[in-house]
């Protein structure tokens, strides 16, 4: 977690093997268990179809977020979770602005977004996973 007063220098990412653990403990820690678990299955399956939809924030070696994005259908769709102490950073605004790149050079025509945010315990939903 970032303190405050800490500057904050974020670099996007692709997600790679050694981020598993961290990424994992950010999901456990800002969803639900019902849709951690719900999550979980949906970042191991695209990791396995392309781990280049999965982007990371990181403040050093700290995850501050992590987009996963899927296609279906040409439509794109993602999951975005951040750490609560970058929600001011706009550190999900960019992992969008990232993904969207990546979708367009898939010719994806279309996105909807599953996000979560624990500060109001709740989800903001298009596309949900966890419904």
């Amino acid at each position: 977690m970032k303190n405050e007063g800490e500057s904050f220098k974020m670099n996007l990412r692709s997600f790679q093997l050694s981020d598993c653990e961290k990424v994992t403990n950010l999901l456990k820690e800002v969803l639900s268990d019902t849709c951690f678990k719900k999550t979980i299955k949906v970042f191991s399956k695209q990791l396995s179809y392309d781990s280049e939809l999965v982007i990371i924030a990181e403040n050093d070696s700290e995850v501050a977020g992590v987009i996963i994005g899927s296609i279906e259908n040409k439509q794109g769709l993602f999951i975005l979770v951040e750490d609560p102490s970058y929600t001011h950073n706009e550190v999900g605004k960019k992992m969008v602005k990232k993904l969207r790149e990546r979708f367009v050079q898939r010719k994806v025509k279309e996105m909807n977004v599953t996000m979560h945010d624990i500060q109001i315990e709740e989800s903001h939903q298009i596309d949900s996973v966890c419904s």
